[in-house]
């Protein structure tokens, strides 16, 4: 690996897009995936990648119609390049822990951390050029890292792993290649709580499917159950000093926010996942507190027995699946200038420009709407332009009064975000 995996120091690539079809994936991929396992260290102006691990895994959940992301989500673009012709092969838009942190007092205050993450991309069949872009300020993508594969490579780790987890199938509606692919993975579900893990999956599910788009969309999904054991019952709660031997690693106070839960255990929760096919990872914690956290194309969390938990599964699938932003503004938050003033976010739901002609989702606003839009309920059911979004009061815009992403309850999503998600469906399915 020393030796064929290499760190490309200034290497530029200018290769042709491939057509996203069948064909192209059978010339440059295997059937399954190569997991590419990086530490991501950095503050608030320093940022490098570092390999970790390269494995080998016995899926790759995406589809092969769709091997050039055309979506424009995401903080992180990873482009892959067959190294033989200098031709992108494979793009895909995400977002990751290290992203939200460099936004915190801790960051900002340069102190350093490392996260770790990974990129799942078809298996080559030939050597690969793997480059990542970062979204800098102004939104302009900028290389931040670059290697090159060789799958030939006796180092990429070939052994299966968390085989000893049943996997079962909680909604099947086709090949994996032609559906969205949610697996579910539980944390601190001990083994004699088993029942409690496929009951918190199915009624989660349930929720899902009857919330709007998903509900019409419902024979584009796959949903899987790996079934995870923890040692202990339930999650971290570090500000009451209560820590649990769970193994995916899930805590409150992520950020030292006391309702966000995340986990920055990667190792486990991507062997855990390997085990199905998957478009998205989703994971319910064994926990009556209210919390969770969705980041997109990473993982969507949600608490498994608090009187929101229903709300909270369903809206963090916004951020995780689709890239949907926050529209509350009133709520604490960790980040500072998480959307700097005059840019535009590229989340599809919220848009600091006011001009209806360049919004967004100008194309569903009717011409006699006031922009931006009164908060008077006579506009309740009207596509506009409300003022308070993504955490900020002024300067930043939702396109409705009410969503499922932006008031605590079991409302709907708005028509934007709708449309949002059904884009990232059709890409899958396609």
């Amino acid at each position: 690996m020393r030796h064929l995996l290499g760190f490309v120091c200034c290497l530029v690539i200018f290769g042709a897009v491939a057509n996203a079809g069948g064909t192209e994936y059978e010339e440059y991929f295997a059937d399954k995936g190569l997991r590419i396992d990086l530490f991501h260290t950095g503050t608030a102006t320093t940022e490098i990648f570092s390999l970790d691990d390269l494995i080998e895994q016995p899926y790759w959940g995406g589809n092969p119609r769709s091997l050039i992301d055309t979506l424009n989500l995401g903080g992180y673009l990873v482009r892959v390049f067959d190294l033989q012709t200098n031709k992108q092969i494979f793009s895909r838009g995400y977002c990751t822990l290290f992203g939200e942190w460099v936004t915190t007092d801790e960051a900002i205050a340069e102190f350093s951390r490392t996260f770790h993450e990974s990129v799942i991309i078809p298996y080559p069949l030939r050597p690969v050029q793997v480059r990542i872009d970062r979204r800098d300020r102004n939104n302009i993508f900028r290389n931040v890292f670059d290697m090159l594969i060789d799958p030939a490579d006796y180092h990429i780790r070939k052994e299966k792993r968390c085989s000893h987890f049943k996997v079962r199938k909680l909604v099947e509606n086709g090949p994996a290649d032609r559906k969205v692919d949610l697996v579910i993975l539980g944390d601190g579900y001990r083994k004699d709580e088993m029942h409690k893990l496929r009951e918190d999956s199915d009624r989660f599910i349930a929720a899902m499917f009857t919330t709007e788009p998903f509900k019409s969309r419902k024979r584009d999904f796959n949903v899987r159950l790996v079934e995870t054991l923890s040692l202990d019952s339930s999650v971290d709660e570090p500000r009451k000093g209560i820590y649990k031997n769970n193994f995916l690693g899930l805590s409150f106070n992520t950020f030292d926010l006391e309702r966000y839960m995340l986990s920055i255990q990667n190792k486990p929760i991507r062997d855990a996942a390997s085990r199905a096919p998957y478009d998205l990872v989703v994971i319910i914690a064994n926990t009556d507190r209210y919390g969770g956290g969705g980041i997109f194309n990473l993982y969507s969390i949600s608490c498994s027995d608090n009187e929101y938990d229903e709300y909270v599964f369903v809206h963090e699938l916004g951020h995780a699946l689709a890239g949907l932003a926050d529209e509350y503004y009133s709520s604490d938050v960790a980040y500072n200038d998480m959307y700097p003033r005059g840019i535009e976010p590229w989340e599809k739901n919220i848009t600091a420009l006011l001009d209806a002609k360049n919004i967004k989702w100008g194309d569903m606003i009717e011409g006699d709407t006031p922009i931006p839009t009164p908060p008077d309920s006579i506009y309740a059911d009207v596509v506009g332009c409300f003022e308070g979004a993504g955490y900020s009061a002024e300067g930043l815009y939702r396109s409705s009064l009410d969503c499922r992403m932006f008031s605590k309850s079991l409302i709907d999503f708005c028509p934007v975000c709708r449309r949002a998600i059904e884009e990232v469906i059709d890409f899958h399915t396609r």
